[in-house]
C-alpha cells in the first residue's frame, strides 16, 4: 500500500511538471520574512537575506548568520535550503551566501560573495555569484558566473526606496546553452509610526510579464510581528510571523499559489 502512495505521488510531482511550461526554478529571493510580505524585499532595511534580494539593504549594525529552508507546494523533490552571513567591516559590509534547491534529479546550487557601502544617504552594493544546475544521471551540469547590483535610498525617516538588478553581464550554462534568470526590481517601503510596515515591488524578469508584490508587517507586541502579502504572475498570496530578541530571531511563512498549493518556509537568524 505504501509502495502503491508513493508511485502515485511521485506520477503526480511529475504531472505537475509536464503540465507547466515554464521551467521549475528555486525561490529567488530568500528568507519567510520577505516570503511572508509576497516577495516585496527591494525596500526593507537591515533585511537579513538581502544578499538574495537587494544588497544594498545588508545591516551594517552587526554580523548575522541565518539558516533558511523553504518546501515548495509540500514536494521533497522541491525544496529551498539557504544560508546567509552579513559581517559589517570599517569599509563597508560583507555578505556571504549559500543556496541548494531541488533534489538528485534536478538540482541547482548558488554561491554569492556581495560587498556593500554607503555615500550619506545613498547605498548601494555589488553581488558576485557562481551557479551551478546540474541533472540525474548522464544529462549533463554546467556552471556560470555573474553580477548583481543593488541601490537604495532613504528618502525620509519612514520612507525607503530601493532596486536590483541580477545577473546584468548576461551569463549563461555553456554545456547546455540555458541562460540564466535575469531582472530589475524596484520597490519601496514606508513604515507608519513603527507600528507597520508596508512594502510594494515592481518586478520584471526578461522572459516573463511584469510581476506586482505587496506586503505588510504588523507589530503584534513586543517582538512579535504578524505578515501578509500577494504577488501576481503567479498569483499566489502569504502570510506568517516573526519573533526575535536581540540575539536571535525566527521567522515563518507559508504562500499558497493559485494552482500549485501551499509552501511553508522558516528562517533562523543569530546576531552577534
Amino acid at each position: 500500500m505504501i509502495r502503491i502512495q508513493d508511485i502515485l505521488y511521485k506520477i503526480t510531482f511529475g504531472i505537475i511538471l509536464v503540465l507547466f511550461s515554464v521551467p521549475v526554478h528555486g525561490q529567488i529571493i530568500m528568507g519567510a520574512k520577505g516570503l511572508g510580505m509576497g516577495q516585496a524585499t527591494m525596500g526593507v532595511h537591515d533585511y537579513q537575506w538581502a544578499i538574495f534580494a537587494n544588497p544594498a539593504m545588508m545591516s551594517k549594525r552587526q554580523t548575522t548568520v541565518g539558516f533558511y529552508g523553504l518546501r515548495n507546494y509540500g514536494f521533497t523533490e522541491l525544496t529551498d535550503m539557504a544560508a546567509a552571513a552579513t559581517v559589517p567591516t570599517k569599509f563597508g559590509v560583507a555578505g556571504f551566501g549559500f543556496h541548494r534547491y531541488g533534489d538528485d534529479l534536478y538540482n541547482e546550487m548558488r554561491v554569492r560573495v556581495a560587498y556593500k557601502n554607503e555615500w550619506q544617504l545613498l547605498h548601494f552594493a555589488i553581488t558576485g555569484n557562481y551557479n551551478h544546475i546540474s541533472f540525474g544521471g548522464n544529462y549533463g551540469s554546467g556552471g556560470a558566473l555573474g553580477v548583481d547590483v543593488g541601490i537604495a535610498a532613504e528618502l525620509t525617516e519612514d520612507l525607503w526606496i530601493g532596486a536590483r538588478s541580477t545577473n546584468v553581464n548576461k551569463p549563461k550554462y555553456p554545456d547546455i546553452n540555458e541562460e540564466l534568470p535575469r531582472d530589475i526590481i524596484i520597490g519601496f517601503t514606508y513604515s507608519f509610526n513603527e507600528i507597520a510596515l508596508f512594502a510594494f515591488d515592481v518586478a520584471k524578469d526578461v522572459r516573463f510579464p511584469v510581476s506586482y508584490r505587496g506586503g505588510i508587517e504588523v507589530h503584534i507586541f513586543e517582538g512579535l510581528l504578524g505578515r501578509v502579502g500577494v504577488t501576481t504572475e503567479p498569483l499566489s498570496y502569504s502570510g506568517g510571523f516573526g519573533y526575535g530578541q536581540e540575539m536571535w530571531g525566527i521567522n515563518f511563512a507559508v504562500q499558497k499559489h493559485e494552482l500549485l498549493g501551499f509552501s511553508p518556509g522558516l528562517d533562523i537568524t543569530l546576531k552577534f
